[in-house]
């Protein structure tokens, strides 16, 4: 079973390999997999923004719905 990473550890990782993409040391092969690692991080990523951002609005509209009943009770005579 695979770790689940954290946006920050899958940054950094993403951001190690396209620095050893970028400086050409690597054997073909090995740009090959540092690629296919990178892009399946991309998603992975992308995912998890996507999550974060379904999370923030999910709270939002929840604030922002409290809030409106609220300020219909303060305006109820």
């Amino acid at each position: 079973m695979k770790k689940k990473i954290t946006f920050e550890e899958g940054m950094q990782e993403l951001e190690a390999l396209v620095h050893g993409l970028e400086a050409g040391e690597l054997s073909l092969e090995d740009s090959f997999k540092a690629y296919e690692r990178a892009v399946a991080l991309k998603n992975s990523l992308s995912a998890l923004l996507d999550e974060g951002d379904k999370r923030i609005r999910v709270l939002t509209d929840a604030g922002e719905s409290s809030l409106d009943t609220q300020m219909d009770t303060e305006e109820a005579p």
